[in-house]
């Protein structure tokens, strides 16, 4: 009879909408060979600080399915950061007996799960998570293509709603902190402009392209804005502390853009700042579907002691599977290239849109036949 193994779930860094899916999948799956399931609470603090470890191996986790969200709760530590954090890693391992540990997460915790698995030969194996989208090597990262939904939705009430309605410009400021993939979502949502992180940008073209917008709509638009983004002549809050990763975040840029738009061109701004809302609530299907498989496909991962590794999505004939690769090879970071993004219209290409389609299908978020009613009002 095969040893019965003890293994530690947890996730890291941001919520992502499919990583209850992803734990659902996994616990199901280890409880099939009858093995006890630990989950490490608030990520790495669970293991490299006096962070709790608890039994999942008898928990309901019925209820798992109609939500969203981290049960496990998530943080930004970096156990390579934490004073004797590799010395505490060790012992709890010890304590607990821990067979193998899956960490989820995005570029930050699948880093330390690498570097964990390579100097310090800790069996561990990684799943993926962002809502970024900017992780190498899988197809799209489980949680973008819900919190791409909740983005177009979002932008597309807003545009036919309250920009229409009170002929006004919109600046839905949107994550993406190096990669402009969510942002350029909102385009789908009927975004006028996308400001995404990759390129510097000059004001003085953003205020003539918003004027242009603006008048041809009959006078309202809607903006999507990366937090991070990178404006000539403006620039966003800083954070006061860096996160255990050495991350300092820009966020609130878009309360400068508002006020350059309304000195320059006289228009009433209002900003949405939507932030954890669209990682939040229900999952699209797509995205429970597939981050149910990578859980499952991560304990297959560690039956196997095939540790080093994380299960990713491929394309492959119209149809998403999952293939393994080391995590060595997740190095970098994706992002939107001239292919994807025009920097002159300042709106996605046709490939980008493509490739979306992929993934959320034919939903349309813009009412064609509204949009024309609107039109023959506004511009009477």
């Amino acid at each position: 009879m095969a040893k019965q193994k003890t293994i530690l779930l947890l996730t890291g860094g941001g919520l992502a909408p499919a990583l209850n899916a992803t734990l659902y999948g996994a616990i199901l799956a280890a409880r099939k060979y009858h093995w006890r399931i630990l989950g490490g609470v608030s990520g790495w603090i669970s293991l490299a600080q006096n962070g709790r470890i608890v039994d999942l191996t008898k928990l309901d986790i019925s209820s798992l399915k109609n939500h969203g969200g981290d049960f496990l709760r998530s943080s930004r530590t970096n156990p390579f950061k934490v004073q004797n954090g590799l010395e505490l890693i060790r012992e709890k391992i010890a304590k607990y007996k821990i067979d193998g540990i899956m960490a989820i997460g995005g570029d930050d915790t699948l880093k330390a799960a690498a570097k964990l698995y390579q100097q310090e030969k800790i069996p561990i194996i990684g799943l993926p998570k962002t809502v970024d989208n900017d992780l190498p090597q899988t197809y799209f990262c489980p949680g973008f293509p819900s919190a791409a939904y909740n983005t177009a939705q979002l932008t597309a009430e807003t545009k036919e709603d309250s920009a229409y309605t009170l002929s006004r410009v919109f600046i839905i400021e949107t994550y993406g902190a190096q990669s402009g993939f969510l942002t350029a979502s909102a385009a789908l949502g009927g975004a006028d402009i996308v400001i995404p992180p990759e390129w510097k940008f000059n004001l003085k073209d953003i205020l003539k392209i918003i004027k242009q917008k603006y008048e041809a709509n009959g006078n309202y638009c809607v903006i999507a804005l990366s937090k991070e983004a990178r404006i000539k002549g403006i620039k966003g809050l800083l954070d006061t502390q860096f996160d255990g990763f050495g991350n300092k975040r820009q966020e609130f840029i878009s309360l400068n853009l508002k006020k350059k738009i309304e000195n320059n061109l006289g228009l009433s701004v209002r900003i949405i700042i939507p932030m954890n809302f669209v990682q939040s609530g229900m999952p699209i299907k797509l995205d429970w579907d597939l981050g149910e498989k990578l859980g499952q496909a991560g304990i297959k991962l560690i039956k196997q002691n095939q540790f080093g590794k994380i299960p990713v999505i491929i394309r492959k004939n119209g149809k998403f599977t999952i293939r393994t690769v080391s995590l060595n090879n997740l190095k970098g970071r994706e992002k939107l290239d001239t292919s994807l993004f025009n920097r002159a219209t300042m709106l996605p290409t046709k490939k980008y849109f493509d490739y979306l389609k992929t993934i959320l299908g034919n939903t349309k978020f813009i009412d064609r036949k509204y949009l024309k009613l609107q039109q023959k009002i506004a511009k009477k």
